[in-house]
């Protein structure tokens, strides 16, 4: 199969966003459990950046946001069937997973503004806890960093312009993390 240079532009920013997804910090020094379900929020916690930021410079999805959720969706479906699931339940299971991919992108929308406008955290809060820690009992301080992570992340992004972002493959700036 033959790409077009923004299709394998848009594939790498995904192969980005799985490569920090996997990263063993989040689950060793994060406390997040290796499985899928944690595996497949942290993709959709960090192309919510990325859609975020498009929302913010256009106002409106992108074809770069549209291209970006084709390629994720579609490697979610080719890991469903690599797992062994046949046709009826790859498409319940994918029908399940847009829903949540909706959801947990309208809850990180409606969280990030309110912590932005308002400077409240408390709903981004309970949305990386909910999404991201299934609503475990787990120390705020892992929230914090989650919530500071993803508005540094946000602000690196939305401090260059597209092109830049592109060129770099919309490339993570880690921080540090205060034990």
């Amino acid at each position: 199969m033959f790409f077009k240079k923004k299709d394998k532009q848009v594939n790498t920013i995904y192969q980005n966003i799985i490569e920090i997804s996997r990263s063993k910090f989040f689950y060793l020094d994060l406390n997040l459990r290796d499985d899928f379900e944690t595996r497949f929020d942290l993709i959709i916690f960090h192309a919510f950046i990325v859609f975020y930021y498009y929302k913010k410079l256009y106002g409106k999805k992108s074809q770069i946001s549209q291209e970006l959720f084709d390629i994720m969706f579609a490697d979610f479906e080719n890991n469903l069937r690599e797992m062994g699931f046949g046709d009826i339940a790859v498409n319940k299971k994918m029908k399940v997973f847009i829903t949540a991919f909706y959801g947990r992108i309208s809850q990180y929308n409606k969280g990030i503004e309110v912590y932005r406008v308002d400077h409240d955290k408390s709903l981004l809060q309970e949305t990386i806890l909910n999404n991201i820690y299934k609503g475990g009992d787990i120390s705020d301080k892992y929230l914090h960093y989650f919530i500071k992570y993803m508005n540094k992340n946000i602000n690196h992004f939305l401090k260059s312009n597209e092109q830049e972002n592109l060129e770099n493959n919309f490339k993570y700036i880690s921080i540090k993390y205060e034990s």
